[in-house]
């Protein structure tokens, strides 16, 4: 299943420096932003008649849509919000017409055809991420929300989190009336628990379950449990060595450990310690693979290891570079329930979401993706990105200068932007094409179905447009 990683800012033109080794000859001077973006509504002249669509692409949107989307064959919703696809369903979130600044409604669209095939009641406060799950074992959709209504949570608090799901068929066999002004479909799965104190912007979704400030729902719970985020630091001598919280695996909370601990001798004798860290749900150490390596003569900074770690479904994985340039990689997989090591095949982590722990390696956000066959897993930091070859233990680095934001992957293909424009990367390759403006890249791919969102100029619209690939 797809998910949605970010927005792209809107059409960026491509300079022909934002990729090395890409064979991209594009003229330099074709480099400057374009600021043109979408500023009319669907004109009257294209019609579902003429389409066969039931919300076609509006005319001046069809220069700029993401290669792969056929202009006369894709579809468009203005002012959605954090769209998901999954199954050859879209869903996001939508403004209420009553009160679209804080109201919002979970709805459905047929991925080829953009027809809205059900819409949820009024979410009962505002939204902090979107998800598609399965529900009963079916593909759905979920929502977490702080909720207001004190009747409804679980303490006498006056908010609560709630983990809100429906069907991907909620609108039932003769669909729903999403055109209604008070849709009936209230949710399949309706669990609360007492609101963390992070609660707002806290949330962690995996493959492994929901953690909610500190509150962890598994896949198929009834209700969210008590975990300790907070439990006492791992201390070496007199210093605390840092923790980096990275997610969730089983019923484990994974962290990357990288600390230094001077000694009374002073600053010349200290060691970095690194490594992984699992806690179970009271904040107990389960297993630890932190380890020591002395500081060389007289360096007052801490020495150790850079690296990139990875927690990939059942697993955790540590990609170290060999060499100063960071061209060669050593990677070390773990179970994480055991801290045994292993060695994954493409079964096993098809359909994991990554998260990322810590990239040393140089500073800035990592980002990664899994190919949903678990063939690849593409990670990105700073100005380095590499794609792992699950089954042949390899890395191969991305040619570029730029840093790249991965947005949307399938099995041979990633799909994002560097600061200049976006791009697509062949993941058996590791080349990288840049995609010549006005186009964009997809930002969500589900087999033979994507789609994007077309940002606005300030003050007009932005647009979620979709359809079938082309090949």
């Amino acid at each position: 299943m797809s998910t949605t990683r970010g927005r792209i800012a809107a059409l960026l033109a491509v300079a022909a420096v934002a990729l090395t080794g890409c064979g991209d000859d594009s003229d330099p001077s074709a480099s400057e932003p374009s600021t043109d973006a979408p500023s009319q509504a669907p004109s009257d002249d294209s019609t579902p008649e003429e389409t066969g669509l039931e919300s076609p692409c509006p005319p001046q949107l069809r220069e700029s849509l993401p290669e792969g989307l056929r202009p006369d064959a894709c579809w468009a919703h203005s002012d959605l919000e954090r769209p998901v696809l999954a199954d050859g369903i879209v869903f996001a979130l939508e403004p209420d017409a009553s009160d679209p600044t804080a109201a919002r409604h979970v709805i459905a669209l047929d991925a080829e055809t953009g027809d809205r095939l059900w819409k949820s009641s009024v979410l009962p406060g505002p939204a902090s991420g979107l998800r598609a799950t399965e529900v009963g074992g079916d593909p759905g959709v979920a929502v977490v929300v702080t909720e207001s209504d004190a009747g409804d949570a679980l303490t006498e608090a006056s908010a609560a989190w709630g983990y809100l799901a429906w069907p991907a068929d909620a609108g039932g066999d003769d669909g729903g009336d999403a055109g209604s002004e008070d849709p009936a479909f209230e949710p399949e799965v309706h669990i609360t628990a007492p609101q963390s104190e992070l609660a707002a912007t806290d949330v962690y979704w995996t493959d492994q379950g929901l953690l909610a400030g500190d509150q962890f729902l598994a896949p198929g719970a009834a209700e969210f449990t008590t975990v300790n985020r907070d439990p006492e630091p791992m201390v070496i001598g007199d210093y605390d060595l840092d923790e980096r919280f990275a997610g969730v695996s089983g019923d484990l909370l994974l962290s990357y450990v990288k600390g230094v601990a001077w000694t009374p001798d002073g600053p010349e004798n200290g060691s970095t310690h690194v490594g992984w860290l699992a806690r179970s749900a009271d904040g107990t150490e389960a297993w630890n693979t932190v380890t020591g390596t002395p500081n060389e003569e007289d360096s007052l900074f801490g020495e150790g290891p850079n690296q990139l770690t990875i927690i990939v479904g059942g697993y955790v994985l540590t990609v170290t570079p060999t060499d100063e340039n960071y061209t060669t990689f050593e990677l070390s997989w773990l179970d994480a329930a055991t801290h045994e090591a292993v060695t994954p095949t493409p079964a096993d982590l098809a359909g994991a979401e990554p998260a990322a722990a810590a990239a040393d390696v140089m500073a800035g956000e990592t980002g990664t993706l899994l190919s949903p066959d678990g063939t690849h897993l593409f990670a990105s930091w700073s100005t380095l990105a590499v794609i792992v070859d699950i089954e042949a233990g390899t890395v191969t680095r991305v040619p570029t200068d730029f840093g790249i934001q991965g947005w949307a992957v399938d099995d041979t293909t990633v799909y994002g932007s560097t600061e200049n424009g976006t791009l697509t990367i062949d993941l058996a390759s590791g080349e990288a094409t840049a995609i010549e403006p006005p186009h964009e890249s997809f930002e969500m791919v589900d087999g033979e179905f994507g789609a994007a969102i077309l940002e606005g100029a300030v003050g007009e619209p932005s647009y979620l447009v979709g359809g079938r690939r082309t090949s």
